[in-house]
């Protein structure tokens, strides 16, 4: 892996607009090269942190992605774990997740290309070892065939109670050529084995989402949409997941993921409006309000979160300081978000 020191950012432009970070806020690059590097996803594991992410010769098309997970007990000096790669196969949007035998998950998508012609994608899964240090090769995901299409993206997974769930969302064209997107909720005990919840009948092509917990045990969605006005859907459902309400938020949230602060609040994030990469908090009944954005343009966003002793932890991608994506880390004290 190419080395890269890290950079403390506290001065940047959006869209002309600058805006001063606190100093207690830090935001370091923490990978790059010559490559496409993009899509993260962060977790803490044996006390150190794992971040994931797809590297490819740009953002679609082209040499098929693969996948790059690194490690740093501090972020601060990071190195590789390993790299996951599937012949035929654009790996894309790793997510990591801890499952309840404490191996390293990792959910992510298969799409098969011809050129620029996207002939169909497979949700793949691979797991590591119990020390954290190799991964298997990745395995497509096992579900019901009522529920499969030629194109299914498992894009995040979230484990509650010994079960994984998951928006698992399909592709297809309807009868003017155009593509339309539908979502489930997907659940598995084993990480490979899946089955159907609920069918969540969202409009506006609804895609990527992340999948929390309150206290109370119901089920909070952070959802992608692509067509009409484009903001995000925050859904809400209770034990067994099968009858579902939505809050419209604010925004455009591409690359949704979310992490809960306390007293059922939460930050989420994600490439806010199509502009930068944003932080947001909102309750379980909504009341969005976004409280920072972070060094970014419009090529960025994608965030994992890790929220502990009162500090988030972020990483995310973009483009701002070079012609190339890198990977940043983002360490935000949890009063520069209130």
């Amino acid at each position: 892996m190419k080395k890269v020191l890290s950079l403390l950012i506290f001065f940047v432009t959006f869209n002309g607009i600058s805006q001063t970070l606190p100093k207690s806020i830090k935001v370091s690059k923490i990978y790059s090269d010559d490559n496409y590097n993009a899509f993260t996803s962060l977790i803490r594991f044996n006390g150190d942190f794992y971040c994931a992410f797809r590297s490819g010769e740009r953002h679609v098309y082209g040499k098929d992605g693969v996948i790059k997970i690194i490690t740093s007990e501090d972020g601060k000096e990071w190195k590789k774990v390993d790299e996951i790669s599937l012949k035929g196969f654009d790996l894309r949007d790793p997510k990591l997740s801890i499952t309840p035998k404490g191996q390293i998950m990792l959910t992510m998508g298969g799409s098969i290309y011809d050129g620029k012609t996207l002939l169909g994608g497979i949700p793949h899964v691979a797991f590591s070892n119990p020390e954290g240090t190799k991964f298997n090769p990745p395995q497509p995901i096992k579900y019901d065939a009522d529920i499969k299409s030629k194109f299914d993206w498992l894009w995040s997974l979230t484990w509650h109670e010994g079960t994984g769930y998951g928006g698992m969302y399909s592709r297809k064209e309807n009868e003017e050529g155009e593509n339309e997107t539908t979502i489930k909720l997907v659940k598995t005990t084993n990480g490979v084995d899946y089955q159907r919840v609920a069918d969540l009948g969202i409009e506006g092509n609804p895609n990527e989402s992340t999948i929390r917990f309150l206290p109370n045990g119901d089920m909070l969605m952070l959802i992608r949409r692509e067509k009409g006005n484009k903001r995000a859907y925050l859904g809400q459902s209770s034990p067994p997941f099968t009858d579902w309400n939505f809050i419209e938020s604010p925004y455009f949230i591409g690359g949704p993921d979310f992490v809960p602060i306390g007293d059922n609040h939460f930050i989420g994030g994600g490439r806010i409006n199509s502009e930068y990469t944003g932080l947001v908090s909102f309750g379980e009944n909504g009341d969005f309000k976004e409280v920072l954005k972070l060094p970014s343009n419009s090529d960025s966003s994608y965030p994992g979160f890790v929220f502990e002793n009162n500090t988030l932890y972020m990483s995310y991608y973009s483009s701002h300081e070079t012609e190339k994506t890198s990977i940043y880390f983002a360490e935000i004290p949890l009063v520069e978000l209130k």
